[in-house]
């Protein structure tokens, strides 16, 4: 709290104020439902109700004899439209003076009062800054659990059993439905050939890479049912893939890897004559596959330039080139990395949008992705174009313009190029 013989200066309305404390008080609404005879209560939040801020005034000898009275007859007027307050910390506010409380000394020619300050209208909503990981992780299992519905749904529509059971194989599933069924038609018989054709595809790349141990099909719990098995079984190979774009792919080929191995399976299929609802299943968790896998690799890489970029400030050797600390392998991540990711992404949801099985939640997982992207390029990557005349060292092109020496590899590989000693022309920097 200020001392009141020295307080601070803000305005409200025609008035200047000496502010002796602020505060401000923050609270949300929160919606109460109870229920007869239990104890506690189900809540939900429904947002922040209208900031309040606190504010501590004084008035003191020839202030108060001019102004006590005609404040406190303003405070008492209605007000036909918000009233505006400078804010000395949060700048020009507009809103209602709400609750005024006041006292007086009249042989000190003092007076106090309190009042609060009501912010009006709709504020913006704050930025979610959700890992996309974490909601791409979350939304594939919820897809898988939808397109494991749908296979089942389709079976019922057709005459094919859903059997129960694990002891069977899963390439063979004609056998399975003559044991449990005795007879089938032809179009159960059509359905259970085309099934038998993904699980074939989908084996042979199983078979070949093995899956990562952080793969959706490992943390999502499939029905022991022919959908369940169906279901598992393409999403297990979507999961070989992504490991095979790993181990194989640099950074900037990885997702366009994954999108073409999925995108050629899913015209195999198509060409060997599967039944839509299977080839609708592929698409979508391919899909939600890949977009999960960008979302990895942008949370991933978000934390390493972070880092990288926290290591160009630390000090790693002395005056004399001896080190004093363990330097920071550079992360060198460019905006054009991230939009070729995103774009890849968003290429291959569109395509299949039409025939997904959960088209909005492959939309969600898309706007994620694009609302990381463009949070870690405002944050971190936020670049100008700076001329540089004449054959220029790049470390002094660096300091220049407020960077640090160790940025130059981040430096290169936003221009394109390889350990330069020298630049000229047009130099894209990064803004500090």
């Amino acid at each position: 709290m200020a001392d009141v013989n020295e307080p601070r200066e803000s305005t409200l309305g025609p008035w200047s104020l000496k502010l002796v404390s602020i505060g401000d008080e923050i609270s949300h609404a929160i919606a109460e439902t109870t229920y007869p005879y239990k104890n506690g209560a189900d809540l939900e939040d429904m947002g922040v109700n209208p900031e309040v801020l606190r504010f501590s005034c004084v008035l003191t000898n020839q202030d108060y004899d001019d102004n006590y009275q005609a404040l406190r007859n303003w405070f008492l007027s209605i007000f036909a439209e918000p009233i505006e307050l400078c804010h000395p910390k949060h700048g020009v506010l507009k809103g209602y003076p709400k609750n005024v409380s006041m006292s007086e000394d009249r042989r000190k020619s003092f007076a106090q009062f309190d009042f609060d300050f009501e912010i009006a209208g709709i504020q913006p909503d704050i930025q979610d800054f959700t890992d996309p990981a974490e909601v791409c992780e979350e939304e594939a299992k919820e897809v898988n659990a939808e397109v494991q519905k749908a296979i089942a749904e389709e079976m019922q529509r057709e005459g094919v059993p859903d059997v129960h059971g694990d002891d069977w194989s899963i390439g063979d599933f004609l056998n399975a439905v003559f044991e449990y069924w005795g007879i089938i038609a032809d179009t159960a018989r059509t359905f259970i050939d085309g099934a038998n054709k993904v699980v074939g595809i989908a084996t042979g790349v199983i078979t070949q890479v093995k899956a990562t141990v952080d793969s959706i099909s490992s943390s999502v719990d499939y029905l022991d049912t022919m959908s369940g098995k169906l279901t598992e079984c393409i999403q297990k190979c979507c999961d070989s893939f992504t490991a095979l774009a790993r181990r194989f792919s640099g950074d900037s080929a990885k997702t366009s890897n994954l999108a073409e191995n999925l995108g050629e399976t899913l015209a195999s299929m198509q060409a060997q004559g599967v039944p839509a609802v299977l080839c609708s299943a592929f698409a979508t968790l391919a899909a939600a596959t890949l977009a999960n896998e960008t979302a990895k690799q942008i949370s991933d890489d978000e934390a390493k330039m972070g880092e990288s970029i926290a290591s160009e400030n630390v000090v790693s050797d002395d005056a004399l080139g001896r080190p004093i600390a363990e330097s920071v392998e550079p992360f060198i991540m460019t905006p054009e990395t991230l939009e070729n990711s995103l774009a890849t992404v968003r290429e291959f949801i569109n395509k299949v949008l039409p025939v997904a099985v959960s088209p909005e939640r492959l939309k969600k997982m898309a706007a994620t992705l694009s609302a990381s992207v463009l949070k870690i390029k405002m944050e971190y990557m936020t670049t100008k174009t700076v001329n540089v005349p004449y054959e220029t060292p790049l470390h002094k092109v660096l300091l220049d313009n407020g960077l640090k020496y160790k940025a130059a590899d981040r430096i290169c590989a936003l221009n394109g190029v390889k350990n330069p000693t020298f630049m000229n022309g047009e130099v894209l920097v990064y803004e500090r």
